[in-house]
């Protein structure tokens, strides 16, 4: 077998294959052999026909039979001869099939690409240190403060600005001759929030426990909710309580409500550690992000197409998920989808290179996934989506797929914090430049 590769670009490849007859005919006979016993040929016991009447009235058939034998085969054996990388799924095309002449063909495919790859530590980074303010403590506490918040109800009371009011509401929409059930269920509003359309603050002013009030409520064309935006809705609101919302004062006590707590102190001091984690995890992130940037920006390389149109297309289709969570229809005609399509593309070309250097580096530096990576972040995952450990790892190794994109996202984190953890990193503001003891 003869085999020379075309060199389109450093990720496009043409494999030119020529096989000798000689070859060929040894999967021709093979292939005859097997027609033979099933061919139905008239005047002729099945499996009793000549050779060469087989041949020729089955002539279509053995080709395509050896074709589909010999072309895989070939195929596997020049690719691990020569090394390639595929990603893509290979085309097949300008086949040249004459018995008795070499039997001919060519391979188009993708491969990854070859990084020749710069120095990857020592990166110099920039970011603001972490720092928790007071205000920001005390502004958790409020958040704190507010969730502990009680409803009381007032007996006999009319609803002023920031009662809290339990309602019953039937929303309706005039289609025609027939009115159409939009909602019919039970909630709660603060009266005069700026949350509220301006009917319903306008209307359930004054009312008390008891009441019931009807009124129209127009939404503007551009309303955030879809399905009632440029409509008038008819709403009939029962007021079942008025109640007073109560905070609890913010002292020692309060803080034991709220846990395994001595003090206030002690709750101050939880929630500034919590928050100074907050923000060293969002720090991490984006020197991730920077590092990443600078690594793409150093190390220019061709990006083979399949992988950035697999990319793209995961985006659009996580992109059109949200759009349906939303309410927005795929169909609307202010979504201009070549416009997003032609972003989503960009992003997605940029992702593939970032998951290429990353995967790069894994290599030189032998980062692996170990069962222990695997376990703690399979651990994360079943709090996340409330499923006992040993059972979403069960799930994950029947779905072999789903394991190994698992796999993969934790090598590129562990690959990313192996960057960071040896970046010389530059605290703005700080006289002096941190470097990681790794560096």
């Amino acid at each position: 077998m003869k085999t020379e590769i075309e060199n389109v670009s450093d990720v496009k490849k043409i494999l030119h294959f020529e096989i000798p007859w000689e070859d060929i005919d040894k999967h021709v006979k093979q292939a005859l052999r097997i027609v033979s016993k099933n061919a139905k040929v008239p005047g002729f016991r099945q499996g009793k026909a000549p050779v060469q009447v087989i041949r020729t009235r089955f002539a279509e058939q053995i080709k395509d039979e050896v074709i589909h034998k010999v072309i895989p085969e070939a195929l596997k054996d020049a690719v691990e001869q020569n090394e390639l990388k595929t990603i893509s799924d290979p085309r097949v095309h300008d086949i040249l099939y004459n018995e008795g002449s070499p039997f001919v063909f060519k391979v188009t495919l993708e491969v990854k690409p070859k990084i020749e790859m710069k120095e990857y530590k020592g990166i110099p980074l920039k970011t603001l240190p972490v720092e928790v303010k007071d205000l920001e403590v005390e502004a958790m506490l409020k958040n704190y403060q507010q969730r502990a918040a009680e409803l009381i109800p007032l007996e006999s009371t009319v609803a002023e600005d920031g009662h809290y009011l339990a309602i019953h509401v039937r929303a309706t929409l005039d289609k025609g001759n027939q009115k159409q059930k939009l909602y019919d269920d039970h909630t709660m509003i603060q009266v005069g929030s700026e949350e509220n359309h301006a009917a319903f603050n306008e209307n359930l002013r004054g009312k008390t426990t008891g009441d019931t009030v009807e009124f129209d409520a127009s939404y503007a064309d551009d309303y955030g909710e879809k399905s009632i935006a440029g409509k008038t809705i008819h709403y009939t609101v029962k007021v079942e309580a008025v109640n007073e919302r109560r905070l609890p004062s913010i002292d020692d006590e309060f803080a034991k409500d709220l846990g395994e707590f001595g003090s206030l102190d002690d709750l101050r001091d939880k929630i500034r550690k919590d928050i100074a984690q907050m923000k060293e995890n969002q720090q991490r992130e984006q020197l991730k992000d920077q590092a990443l940037g600078k690594l793409i920006d150093d190390n220019p390389f061709e990006v083979p197409e399949s992988m950035i149109k697999a990319e793209a297309e995961s985006l659009a289709k996580q992109y059109a998920y949200t759009l349906v969570q939303r309410g927005t229809s795929l169909d609307d005609p202010n979504l201009k989808w070549d416009e997003i399509y032609a972003r989503l593309s960009k992003q997605a070309e940029h992702s593939v290179r970032g998951a290429l250097l990353l995967e790069t580096v894994a290599r030189r530096e032998e980062i692996k996934v170990t069962e222990e990576d695997l376990d703690h972040r399979i651990q994360m995952m079943s709090e996340h989506e409330k499923k006992v450990p040993e059972a979403l790892k069960a799930e994950l190794l029947k779905d072999g797929e789903r394991m190994e994109r698992l796999r993969n996202r934790i090598l590129m984190t562990k690959t990313a914090d192996f960057i960071i953890d040896h970046a010389k990193t530059e605290y703005i503001g700080k006289e002096s430049e941190k470097q990681n003891e790794n560096s």
